[in-house]
């Protein structure tokens, strides 16, 4: 039966160590991973052990990584997913660690689209956006329930984004025609533009 004849820390990263089986280096593991089976030198593990420990360390480190990932900003599950998957990981592995980052609440794809939604509702409409958010792999349903969390007036959205369109050009005719065009570019409503239009001309 294999048996184990070295564990020693990684050089750059002591929460990892070295597994040698039978004098050959065999692959790095977690110390979590050495801690929870026990392992140490001179223990016979079968191959199916072995597996075992390898793809739970596998699993730690994916989850550990993907914490990393979405340290900074809050990422979709898709985001998550995908990047887990160019690092290498087998797909099992990146679901198990998509599964337990939802667990642990590092991924709700409401809250990250309510969070996008209120970042960048003040220079893009609903329509935009919505896309935007399916193209990063959220439901419809998510985004549908954040936005009835969200305080967004569209509309005053819409005329401040024509407004600044309109900066320094004539209110003409035709240059309010080209923003209207914009604003529906922008994802804008035909209701939220013609609403922005409107009220710039009220106030001309």
């Amino acid at each position: 039966m294999p048996t184990i004849t070295e564990l020693s820390f990684q050089t750059k990263n002591k929460d990892r160590c070295n597994l040698y089986i039978d004098g050959e280096f065999k692959t790095g593991i977690s110390l979590e991973t050495v801690m929870k089976y026990r392992l140490k030198v001179g223990m016979e593990i079968a191959e199916t052990d072995l597996l075992e420990v390898i793809n739970d360390s596998e699993r730690q480190q994916a989850v550990v990584r993907a914490v990393n990932y979405i340290s900074k900003r809050l990422k979709s599950k898709r985001e998550v997913k995908d990047y887990l998957l160019s690092k290498g990981y087998d797909e099992q592995v990146v679901w198990y660690a998509v599964d337990k980052l939802k667990e642990y609440g590092y991924i709700d794809d409401e809250e990250y689209s309510k969070r996008y939604i209120e970042s960048v509702s003040s220079g893009q409409g609903r329509r935009l956006i919505e896309y935007k958010l399916m193209m990063k792999g959220v439901r419809k349903e998510d985004i549908a329930s954040a936005y009835d969390n969200v305080n967004i007036d569209s509309k005053e959205s819409a005329k401040t984004v024509a407004i600044k369109h309109l900066r320094n050009k004539e209110k003409s005719k035709e240059n309010l025609a080209k923003t209207y065009r914009y604003l529906i570019g922008k994802g804008f409503s035909y209701e939220d533009a013609n609403f922005a239009i409107d009220s710039i001309k009220e106030d001309s």
